[in-house]
């Protein structure tokens, strides 16, 4: 094995805590971890038996100590920008995890660092290497479907809140579609981009944890002319998650959770197929590898990310859009 790829993760609540564990796993890392709240740090050092990993409080320190290669982002996202402008301003490639900051502004300024001082800068959307939505993408580009004219995305789940390491849901207003741009980004990637927005939320029902608004809907325009209706809420326990495309010749219906996808064909006698991938439930863990995968071998031969800086500035105007919209 040649020269280890030094990787800083930096937040470890529990998607922090997630990358570190996996990319330890990896015989071509060196890991380093930086998190303020010591009792984070120890809690993932203990969810790394046998590996030694040398852990940081201060992330100014983390740089200049040991100049990591690239970046694991996983602060909350109103300090995405700030630790990436730092990395990228000591010649360090980011990852940041969805979504890429809590504003368009902000957002903007890190693209454009990253672009200027050539860094690689890579979204986490890792939904986009699921295995249920890949079959997908792949039937509809075949044409299976026909003309895509419309679909439906689906994601309630209460027990986001009840895993949180901190409140920062409750606190600020819209967390709700800022964490699910993931939503945004795979309708993009399935339909194009996004011409207008309608959107409605809501703060209701009688649960513990209630943030403003827990229930969103939107419909998207595409540029396409499709229509493609969003669900969110911060309600349903245990968590549903579902996407469905509709096409002219067909329809493909994926529910994330039990990993079944169901394929619809208008054929003379109309009749349903179905096919499984794990459900999500069981497979996050390789998610999240094939996504680390991915970002080393196409920053290690010098290739884009699959999912730039820009994607995640779109996805990000597009959940402002809606925000502004809602009434």
């Amino acid at each position: 094995m040649g020269n280890k790829v030094t990787v800083l993760v930096v937040g470890l609540g529990s998607i922090g805590q997630r990358h570190a564990r996996l990319l330890s796993e990896r015989p071509d890392v060196e890991l380093h971890i930086c998190d303020r709240v010591e009792d984070y740090r120890a809690q993932t050092i203990a969810s790394i038996p046998g590996i030694k990993i040398t852990e940081y409080a201060d992330f100014t320190i983390a740089l200049k100590k040991k100049h990591p290669d690239i970046v694991f982002i996983c602060v909350p996202n109103q300090f995405h920008v700030s630790v990436g402008l730092e990395a990228i301003k000591n010649g360090v490639d980011i990852f940041v995890e969805k979504p890429i900051s809590d504003s368009i502004e902000s957002a903007r300024k890190l693209v454009d660092a990253a672009a200027s001082g050539k860094r690689f800068l890579h979204v986490g959307y890792m939904l986009r290497l699921d295995e249920g939505l890949c079959k997908m993408k792949e039937l509809v580009e075949k044409g299976s479907l026909g003309k895509l004219v419309g679909g439906r995305a689906m994601i309630g789940t209460y027990i986001t809140l009840l895993n949180a390491k901190n409140q920062d849901r409750i606190k600020y207003p819209n967390s709700l579609i800022l964490d699910y741009t993931h939503e945004i980004d795979f309708i993009r990637w399935f339909f194009g981009d996004v011409a207008d927005i309608k959107a409605m939320g809501a703060q209701l029902g009688d649960l513990d944890m209630r943030p403003q608004p827990n229930i969103f809907q939107m419909i998207l325009k595409m540029k396409s002319g499709a229509l493609v209706q969003v669900h969110m809420d911060y309600i349903q326990f245990p968590e549903r998650r579902i996407f469905e495309v509709y096409g002219d010749r067909g329809t493909l219906s994926y529910d994330f959770k039990t990993g079944e996808i169901r394929y619809f064909t208008f054929q003379k006698e109309h009749h349903w197929e179905s096919m499984n991938v794990l459900p999500l439930t069981d497979r996050w863990d390789g998610l999240f590898r094939a996504e680390h995968e991915m970002i080393f071998r196409r920053r290690n031969n010098g290739l884009a990310p699959i999912v730039s800086g820009q994607d995640g500035l779109r996805a990000l105007e597009i959940a402002e859009m809606a925000i502004a919209a809602m009434s």
